[in-house]
């Protein structure tokens, strides 16, 4: 019985350590007027809630419901640990962000998978589901006509395999681009479903999708298309940096003026 006892007890002590996190609060809730969270939300699982603390002030703080941002991440893994700094301090500016893939505290939490292509739809129908339901948290607090696909490496070509939906009113690309390859289900022929302006933001030679964002921007001529390169980046951005770094402070740019008018 001693025995039983101490392995039980060893055991709990394991699952408590490597449980995933349910919230957590990043580089001090943004740089934003409204601080953000991350959470676990019961009502999504499989899924992280970048989102104002307070949504109610941050909708009369706007003026209006947020705008969705969904992101896919890189290597099409399920989880968005190495963006959380870009995409919290992106919600404190006053947008939902949903990311594929359960919260982590450390990517060695658990073994990573790929998120299916399909996850980035789900996170629409979540929204238009909880922002239509009196009593919930999101009430009137998402605006699903107003919605940004992106993603990282991998999880941009998950971006433009689900560009068509008719939600979708922009994307943005990380580091990523079709070129002549297929990848997630997405090919250069995926280029021709994008029905809103795309923004491309690569990382210089250094980057290893900048010749395929090269070719997909001389292909684009179906939509507005914009190309920003930071020569020093790399494949792997700024996402590493306080609030995300620039690479943040571009896609906020992109956003406020694709949906707050803001130049």
């Amino acid at each position: 019985m001693k025995r039983f006892i101490t392995c039980f007890a060893l055991i709990s002590l394991c699952v408590t350590t490597f449980a995933a996190p349910s919230r957590k609060v990043i580089d001090n809730g943004g740089s934003g007027p409204y601080k953000a969270e991350a959470i676990s939300e019961p009502t999504l699982p499989g899924f992280v809630v970048y989102r104002p603390c307070d949504i109610d002030g941050a909708v009369k703080g706007e003026g209006a419901a947020l705008p969705l941002f969904v992101f896919a991440n890189g290597a099409c893994h399920d989880t968005s640990l190495p963006y959380e700094r870009m995409l919290n301090d992106i919600a404190s500016y006053g947008y939902m962000v949903v990311a594929l893939g359960e919260m982590q505290d450390s990517v060695n939490d658990r073994e990573l998978k790929t998120s299916p292509n399909i996850d980035m739809i789900r996170a629409i129908e979540w929204a238009e589901a909880q922002t239509g339901k009196k009593g919930s948290d999101y009430y009137k607090g998402i605006d699903t006509e107003k919605v940004v696909f992106g993603g990282h490496s991998c999880g941009g070509a998950q971006t433009l395999a689900n560009c068509a939906d008719k939600h979708v009113k922009t994307c943005i690309m990380f580091n990523s681009g079709m070129g002549n390859i297929s990848m997630a289900d997405a090919s250069k022929e995926s280029l021709k479903n994008l029905h809103g302006p795309i923004l491309y933001i690569a990382g210089g030679d250094g980057d290893m999708a900048y010749a395929n964002a090269e070719i997909d921007y001389a292909n684009i001529d179906n939509v507005p298309v914009a190309f920003a390169n930071h020569l020093r980046a790399g494949h792997g951005g700024t996402f590493h940096e306080q609030y995300g770094g620039s690479c943040s402070r571009l896609a906020r740019a992109w956003l406020a003026w694709q949906f707050k008018n803001k130049p």
